[in-house]
């Protein structure tokens, strides 16, 4: 197990991880502070790695002894020991610019002749001695061209007479002073996690500076690979690399105060949780706004529409009402409420859901929409007539009753399917809500059989139609939309507005974009969960 030491409660508190660590938080949070407390406490076996590094490379590498060049590199100098000189004496020990390359490839170069001249006596011991050699054993430039050909494929690293050169698929050469910065800083970080000796805790301010993320993941994947034998902190407000270190143990740091000449953190461990993945925990806690869990995916209706028009909130989508319902209840729960601190809803289709589910689901933060599905709010009547303007259609009137029309005439077609699919969910809901009362398979069984004789479909069915033939003779636009669950219908209006095919929803989701904007949130807000309202009730 790695272990490290947090200040959490005003007392030294160890933390245990079976691979790294990952201290993520906002930026101005402290991360960096509570890296350098860390680095502070065991300063001898502690190296950290500052956000602020310079990438300049020289032509020409001096050999130097590998303690002298792996000094320069923890101290700042050759000859010190005390860090207070590389962090001129804790005056900017988060914001000193460090310009060390050098010695990190002096250190490298150090490294590759010491191994080398071990295996040569070797050899020449087993010479002497008339045995076999030992097989040729790797050193610390291999490993570094491993790493490098697994994050660099189309580009060859060459350690050759002090110098370091990267050689093209076209075999052209140039030196390291004339690489991407990508490059430069991946020799960089490669050089000092694998010089430092084992069993040292390798701190690492914002490891993603310079790296194009899709090298990112692979070079710090393959540098932990190559260094199991050490301790890695990593300090990052970047969310999607937090959620690439999948084993790692997460502290998120909430806030930061000096009192008294003390400095104070706010910590929080993130656990495991089964049902919330380590990527949307760390989205939800790297953002400062209430968060709401919606169904579909960026880029989807429901993420478009809802971020226009609760945008105060931060908008996560779940794919379906599932796990809209599954993962809001999972972040209301005490124990991780306490983590986050923010306020967590959820808003889901209405679909066919019964009243009692409806009700349910409130009291655990899901609010439903006023129509059936998202795609039903394109078809609200002020939305059609804000389209109609904007097209200058001749008679909007005409062009509304004819939607309107086109819609229930469609529902007409599949009445009883409809009716039938809200029977089949509510039955379905009552049937979820079964619980024994009494132990034995009779008790159960006779329990079972008493609840589902309870359950009146004829009712059941009776109620459903007698409110689908009201709306239907009222002729009643808003309260069909909320009933009547068909994905395409918003999209065959599209011909009515003069529009091609499919094009209605798309010139809504411009118009959202445009002076309308206002006309339109307004129209759309009548008829989903004002949250901010359920918010304040709640707190």
């Amino acid at each position: 197990m790695k272990k490290i030491y947090l200040p959490t409660n005003g007392a030294d508190t160890q933390i245990e991880s079976e691979h790294s660590f990952v201290i993520i938080g906002a930026n101005g949070s402290g991360k960096s502070h509570l890296g350098a407390w860390i680095e502070k406490k065991n300063s001898t076996n502690t190296l950290r790695i500052s956000a602020q590094r310079a990438l300049s490379v020289p032509d020409y590498i001096t050999i130097k002894n590998e303690t002298t060049a792996w000094n320069k590199i923890l101290y700042g100098n050759e000859k010190e020991r005390n860090k207070g000189y590389k962090w001129e004496w804790g005056k900017k020990e988060t914001t000193n610019l460090i310009n060390d390359y050098e010695s990190v490839l002096e250190a490298i170069f150090a490294r590759m002749a010491n191994e080398k001249d071990k295996y040569f006596n070797e050899c020449r011991r087993c010479e002497e001695q008339g045995i076999n050699k030992p097989n040729t054993p790797k050193i610390i430039t291999d490993n570094i061209i491993d790493i490098w050909n697994t994050v660099f494929p189309h580009r060859s690293i060459i350690f050759h007479d002090n110098t370091i050169k990267a050689k093209t698929d076209n075999a052209q050469q140039y030196l390291a002073k004339q690489m991407s910065d990508g490059e430069r800083v991946a020799i960089y970080l490669m050089g000092q996690c694998l010089v430092a000796p084992n069993n040292t805790t390798i701190i690492i301010d914002e490891p993603e500076i310079h790296l194009h993320k899709a090298i990112m993941h692979k070079l710090w994947d393959k540098i932990e690979e190559y260094c199991t034998d050490k301790t890695f902190i990593y300090i990052t407000h970047d969310l999607d690399f937090a959620a690439s270190r999948k084993e790692a143990k997460k502290i998120w740091v909430k806030s930061y105060d000096m009192e008294n000449n003390q400095e104070k953190w706010d910590i929080q461990i993130i656990e495991d949780h089964d049902v919330i993945p380590d990527e949307l925990m760390i989205e939800v806690l790297g953002n400062r706004k209430d968060v709401l869990l919606v169904e579909g995916e960026k880029g989807s209706y429901d993420y478009q529409l809802y971020t226009h028009i609760y945008e105060n909130h931060y908008i996560v989508p779940c794919h379906n009402c599932y796990k809209v319902i599954e993962l809001t209840k999972a972040f209301n729960e005490e124990r991780i409420k306490n983590l986050h601190n923010i306020s967590v809803q959820g808003i889901i289709d209405r679909d066919y859901l019964s009243e009692d589910e409806i009700e349910a689901n409130k009291a655990k933060s899901i609010y439903p929409l006023e129509v059936a599905e998202v795609e039903n709010l394109f078809l609200l009547s002020n939305i059609q007539r804000i389209v109609a303007e904007h097209m200058a259609l001749p008679n909007v009137e005409d062009v509304l009753t004819s939607v309107k029309t086109f819609l229930f005439s469609e529902f007409e077609k599949e009445k009883d399917l409809q009716i039938t699919s809200i029977c089949e969910r509510e039955i379905q809901y009552k049937l979820s809500r079964f619980e024994k009362d009494g132990d034995g398979i009779k008790a159960l069984k006779s329990q079972y059989e008493s609840y589902v004789k309870s359950i009146d479909i004829d009712n059941i069915y009776k109620s459903v139609e007698e409110k689908v033939n009201k709306i239907l003779a009222d002729k009643d636009l808003d309260k069909l939309l909320m009933v009547y669950n068909r994905k395409s219908l918003h999209e065959r209006v599209s011909g009515s507005f003069k529009l091609s095919k499919n094009e209605y929803p798309k010139l809504v989701l411009r118009l959202l974009k445009t002076e309308k904007k206002t006309e339109i949130i307004n129209a759309l807000r009548k008829h989903m969960p004002d949250v901010e309202n359920c918010i304040k009730n709640k707190r």
